[in-house]
Order: structure tokens, then sequence, then C-alpha cells
């Protein structure tokens, strides 16, 4: 009697756990038993431009499938759909007729009109799942910074990964009762619950400035035979990223899936995520720096006899014979390497790198992309007078150009630096807005009074300096040339430089901010003749597409100050006599190659110039 009282006992106490609390999940293990279920897969959300214009979208499409245990003839359902989607007849039949499967997927992302016809010849046993195939408006722009998406329909790169939980939505199912071979039941339920789509992200991207930039950059590359080429525009005053780009890419359309080593280069966006030596653009900075902190202004004086020993070792300015005696307007017109020497010694290493961290070099942004880089400086412990001097100029410093920009943005913009940012909205599918950034000022850096002395230097740096072939009549830009020399394992890559020009408009509260990076030049590698005509484009798209008026007043000028000077044929002559005839004419001029005879010079001999314009002389 106890034994049989024990067992009543442990059975009631396990009829129980079941039923009360195992109850839900057992009775929903057996109705999942009955169930067959297809996918309902939710549209991804689209990506906008700044103006709504469309750069991402999806469109729905639908995946055939067959349940074996509902056919009643497999020819005739094989037959159906090969008509339907033109497949081959025996290769759509080898589908159908596959045993041991409930459902065998035969096709994907067809279109509805297939459909139409399928369920017009309709057969037994035939089903269809809604599903979404991402289209990118304009296959081979921003690559990059969108980025592409798996084949089920996941972000892998770029904005389609870091948003990826608010663009791909929620999918849904549909539901239908079945036997245990899958059979669907005589008069059975369905039940549908359907897909909630994604949201939709807008971005600060402009897209009439961005595709004129893609053309430009695409272009010169090209001519230059350069290994890539990037621009950024940025609006200083809120760091919103106007544009974008970095050739060569791929059809965003057409990824290149079958090989990975290509993907993976092309789909960097090395703007965000790579540094380099930045060069002489990166005396902006320092300029900046050293106005800060008062230890020169634009009346300061300094002296240049073409090099400077440093602890024994001889660091040399760009013009080997030197510039003489000049002012911070003319160090920064002429690029001048001694200048900016004297200005990192006034500043100090300590004050330098504590700047480096407020500009956000040693830090980042926080930018809303995937893999954004900073800057690379060497341990303070280890930096002799020599790598402080040469940082000074933008050497033994490593950046991304999406820092330099955002740094010079600070420099120029009143002193504020402030987050860059890809996204502004997101807004869900009824139109709601469930995100909007606000501009982000992370921290004031300099005094407002730096960028009012800086910025008309700058100008001067364009107008009558090393800048001059970014320069537009009418419009005031400001500017700066970078020249700098690659490394490859710890020691100069010979013949292998990057050039770039930073430029921004106007000079007073400016709206635009451009930069160019020319990597690997094949021919003449100078910034001031490489980048600075590429950044001239690009301003000149700006103000065609912005409908930004010239200044009649400033053109006026300009007109008058041409001296339409013809470039003397220099070829077979000495460094020595080429540049006392272009001093004499008001030319400067820039050397490339170490031969004795002069081989070639741009412009070209017999080309009108203006007073002030740089001569490159190829040896």
């Amino acid at each position: 009697m106890l034994a049989l009282t024990f067992f009543l006992l442990a059975l009631c106490v396990r009829i129980l756990f079941l039923q009360v609390v195992n109850g839900g999940q057992i009775a929903q293990k057996a109705y999942s038993q009955w169930l067959r279920d297809l996918p309902m897969v939710a549209n991804r959300g689209n990506i906008v431009d700044r103006n709504g214009a469309s750069l991402a979208s999806s469109y729905t499409t639908y995946d055939i499938y067959v349940r074996h245990a509902d056919i009643e003839s497999e020819q005739d359902v094989a037959n159906v759909i090969a008509s339907a989607t033109d497949m081959d007849y025996d290769k759509v039949f080898e589908k159908v007729s596959k045993r041991g499967y409930s459902e065998v997927l035969i096709t994907s992302a067809v279109s509805k009109e297939v459909v139409n016809k399928i369920i017009n010849n309709y057969k037994e046993g035939i089903f269809f799942t809604e599903n979404t195939t991402r289209e990118y408006t304009y296959g081979d722009l921003l690559t990059q910074i969108l980025g592409f998406v798996s084949s089920d329909g996941n972000g892998q790169s770029g904005l389609e990964s870091i948003y990826n939980k608010y663009l791909k939505g929620i999918e849904g199912v549909s539901l239908v009762e079945s036997d245990i071979k899958g059979a669907t039941l005589q008069d059975s339920l369905s039940y549908y619950l359907p897909a909630v789509d994604g949201m939709s992200i807008q971005l600060t991207i402009d897209l009439n400035i961005q595709r004129e930039v893609e053309q430009i950059i695409s272009q010169a590359r090209l001519e230059n035979g350069a290994k890539n080429a990037s621009a950024i525009v940025m609006n200083p005053q809120n760091s919103e990223i106007l544009a974008i780009c970095t050739k060569p890419s791929y059809d965003l359309n057409n990824v290149p899936r079958d090989d990975i080593d290509v993907l993976l280069e092309l789909s960097r966006a090395i703007t965000i995520t790579d540094v380099y030596e930045p060069g002489s653009t990166f005396k902006i900075l320092t300029a900046a720096i050293a106005l800060n902190e008062g230890v020169t202004s634009q009346h300061d004086y300094f002296y240049c006899g073409g090099f400077r020993v440093v602890n024994g070792v001889k660091i040399n300015c760009h013009r080997r014979s030197g510039h003489g005696s000049q002012s911070l307007v003319d160090g920064l017109k002429n690029s001048c390497n001694c200048v900016f020497m004297e200005l990192i010694r006034r500043i100090g290493l300590e004050k330098f790198y504590s700047y480096m961290e407020k500009f956000g070099i040693t830090t980042g942004f926080g930018l809303d992309f995937p893999g954004e880089g900073k800057g690379v400086l060497m341990p303070k412990t280890v930096v002799t007078d020599g790598d402080l001097f040469r940082m000074g100029f933008g050497q033994s410093i490593a950046i991304t150009p999406l820092q330099l920009i955002n740094a010079v943005s600070t420099a120029i913009n009143g002193g504020s630096l402030q987050q860059p940012h890809f996204v502004t909205k997101i807004v869900n599918n009824a139109g709601d807005v469930v995100y909007e950034k606000q501009n982000n000022k992370i921290r004031q850096v300099l005094n407002p009074s730096v960028s009012a002395v800086l910025n008309p230097m700058l100008y001067q740096v364009v107008a009558t300096g090393g800048g001059k072939h970014a320069k537009i009549d009418g419009y005031e830009i400001g500017g700066k040339t970078g020249t700098a020399q690659k490394y490859q394992n710890g020691v100069i890559a010979e013949g292998k430089y990057v050039a770039s020009f930073l430029g921004f408009y106007p000079v007073e509260n400016p709206r635009y901010i451009v930069l160019v990076v020319i990597d690997e030049p094949g021919g003449a590698y100078y910034g001031g003749v490489v980048a600075a005509p590429v950044a001239k484009s690009i301003f000149e798209a700006i103000f065609r597409v912005c409908e930004t008026p010239r200044d009649e007043n400033l053109y006026s000028k300009d007109k008058l100050e041409h001296a339409d000077i013809q470039v003397p044929n220099l070829i077979g002559k000495s460094l020595t006599e080429s540049a006392s005839i272009l001093t004499s004419l008001g030319l400067q001029y820039l050397t490339m190659g170490d031969g004795e005879k002069v081989k070639d010079t741009i412009a070209a001999a017999g080309s009108m110039v203006s007073s002030g314009d740089i001569v490159l002389l190829i040896f």
C-alpha cells in the first residue's frame, strides 16, 4: 500500500508538472509538429541623401518552393515552374522530385509577373514566399560608405552593417497545418504573421555634390596613373560629411564576392580607416596651435637658410637654397619647413601632444561608421628633438584624412571641434522620426580669434602662394598643399609620394572644406601641381550645383592682378639658370628628379601663367 501510494503521488506530481509547469512549452512543441512555416522577409529600409534622394532601396521579390507531399504530378509541377521562370526543365524536375524534404526551394528572387504566370497554371504543391532584393540606385557611388548586404539581407559592411538593426526590420511567417508527412490537412487553418519593414536612414550626403566628386576623382586617378585617389567634402561648421569618395571601387549591384582579396581591398573606406603622413597640409594645425598659445603672430618673422641642424642632424627645407627672411604668412605661402620647425620648438612636446588629443587625433570622434582609425604618434618618452621638429611640418606623424579635415575644420570655424557623422535621421515605416542627430560639439579647442587670423593667411596661400592652382576668380578660397614621401618597412619608399590639397570656402565663416589625396601619382607628385587642380574642379562643381555666385568685386580684382606671363623654354638649362630666369619673371618653382639639366617643365614652355605661379622643373 505504501509503494502504491508513493507511485500514485509521484504520478500526480509528474502530471501536475507536465500540465501546469511545462504545459505551454509542450503544447507549442506539439503545435509546431503539425504546422509548416515559410518565412516572410521584411523589406529592408531605404538609405536616402540629405534631400531625400534614394541611394539604396529594396523591392519585393518571391521565392518558389514545392511541398512534395502535396504534389499530384511532379512532371506537371516542373513544367509549370520551368515555363514561367525560363529555367531548364530537367533541373527543375530534379529539385521537384527530391525526397526526404518537407519543402524544397526551387528558385529565389523572381518577379510578381513570374508568380502570376505560375498562378494562372497553378498545380498543387507550389508555394511562394515574399523576399526582398537590395538595389543601389547609382551602383558605383559611395561604394565603401554604403556597404553591401549578404544573400540573406543582413548588412556586411559600411552603413549597411552599422545600422543593420534599424534597416533590416522584423521577419514575418506563413503557417499552414499539415500531417506527419508534410501534406496540408483538408480544411486546415492558415496563419499569417506579416513582416515589419525596416526603418530608413537619411544621410548628410548631398547626392548632387557626391556625383560630381565621384566623376572628378575617378578622372584624376586615371590621369595621374595613381594607385588610388580620394576626396572628402564637409561642412566645417558642423562636420556634416557632404561627399566622400575613393577610387577605384565597384558596383554595389555586382559585388565581387568571388574574389575576397579584391572585395576587401576595394571595400575599405581608406579616408576613414587608414593613416598616412599628411605632409605640409598639417602645417595649418601647427600654425593654429602656435597662434592659440601666443608664441607667434601674423607679424612674426623667421629666417630660412634651407635647412636646420637639430642635435647634429640636418633637416632640410624643400627649397635647399632657403627662403631667407619671411613672415608667418610667407612661411605658409612658401610652405617653408624651417618656419614650422621653429613654431613647434616654441610650442613644445607636452603642449603639442595635448593638442593632438584635443583635436581628436589620438582619440577619434566616435564616427557612426565601422573601423574609424586613430592617429599614430610615437610615445612621448622616445620622441627626439628631430622627431618633434618633423612633426611640425607633417612628418613623423600619421593620421587619417578624416581626422585631418575635421581638425582643420576646427582651426577655421572658430575653434570648435564637432563630431563628424553620416546619419541625420532614422524614420520608421509609419513616417515617424525615431532618431534625429543633433549637431554635437565635442569641445572648444581654440580661441575664436585664431580663425580670424589664420583664415586670411590661408587665403593668401591660394591667391598668391603654392596653392594657386586651386584659385577660382571671384571666390575667396583658402587652403594648403601637401607632399609627403611614403614609407615601406620603416624606410622611405623611393619614388612613392602622396600629393594632397586641403581648401575651404569662403574665408569668413566657411561653408565648405575639401580634402583631395592622390596616392602614388605616376608623374608629377607635388600637391600644388597634382591635387590642387583637382580640388579646384571640385569647388567649381560645388559652386555650380549650389548656384553660388562669384564676388564681382573680387573677380575684377583677380582679373587686374593677372600678369599673363609666358613660361620660358628652360629645357637643357641648369637649376641655377632656371631659378634665376623664373625669379626674374615673378614666378616660383619646384624641382623633381636628380639630373643636372631640365628635361621638361609643368607648366609647359610657351603657356601663359600669372605672377606668383609655380613652375615644376623636371630633371
